[in-house]
């Protein structure tokens, strides 16, 4: 059953996901009035709101002016629902399954942030650091472990980004990629911070290519790449208890 629930309850969040990671960089709140097309400001009502559905029967337009809308919202929608089915597949039908799907709504909120806006929001930050510590304490971790992993990554962080700031004469690492280290130190615990630096500066580097090549710019976010390299991390360390039985 659990299963069943996951991918359309992540269908759902992934909508709410499109939405946060559109308002909270511009400091508005996520509960700010009814949903509106950015382009004509129209209402959007209940059958222009069914994740992935209502973008395919549209074909991918507002009813209201026929502006585009981009399959980034579809695309946000369904890489949330296989989150959520990859936490339960890994963690059953149990709590820490829904500590990680906090934890992949709130990657995929903080990503399409930094893609558009080069912000991580301090809002997603601020309920993924105690939902990690919580997810810690689920699966019966070491709280040693946990803080020093905490601890030490939020000095590599300020270590990084003094360096590259003296290196590159530029912002090489922002302060929101820092404070998003000390979430995944809080997740991951000291013992498994190395691999994830390791996971993260791969997919860095190959996001950074990526984005030089389609925007043309050196300067690239990195908190994709920090996001991707959490959630793969996290899923590496479970027992996958629904797929071994």
């Amino acid at each position: 059953m659990a299963l069943v629930v996951a991918p359309f309850a992540g269908l759902v969040f992934g909508s709410f996901a499109s939405l946060a990671g559109y308002r909270l960089p511009r400091g508005l709140g996520v509960v700010a009035g009814r949903s509106r097309c950015p382009a004509c400001d129209a209402t959007l009502g209940a059958r222009d709101l069914v994740p992935v559905v209502s973008w395919a029967m549209l074909g991918g337009r507002c009813r209201h002016c026929g502006a585009a809308i981009g399959a980034r919202y579809p695309l946000t929608e369904a890489v949330t629902a296989l989150g959520f089915v990859l936490a339960v597949l890994a963690y059953g039908a149990s709590w820490p399954a829904a500590t990680v799907a906090a934890l992949v709504l709130g990657l995929v909120i903080l990503t399409l942030a930094d893609l558009d806006h080069q912000i991580i929001p301090d809002a997603v930050l601020i309920w993924l650091l105690p939902i990690g510590l919580v997810h810690r304490t689920l699966i019966g971790a070491d709280w040693i472990d946990t803080v020093a992993g905490l601890v030490a990554a939020v000095a590599l962080g300020m270590i990084l980004r003094r360096v590259g700031r003296r290196l590159a004469r530029r912002e090489a690492l922002g302060l929101g990629d820092v404070k998003l280290l000390a979430v995944a130190g809080a997740w991951l615990g000291l013992a498994a911070l190395p691999g994830f630096l390791i996971a993260a500066g791969v997919l860095g580097a190959g996001f950074g290519m990526a984005w030089r090549r389609m925007r043309g710019e050196a300067a690239f976010p990195f908190g994709p790449a920090l996001a991707a390299a959490l959630f793969v991390c996290v899923l590496w360390a479970a027992p996958w208890t629904m797929v071994r039985g």
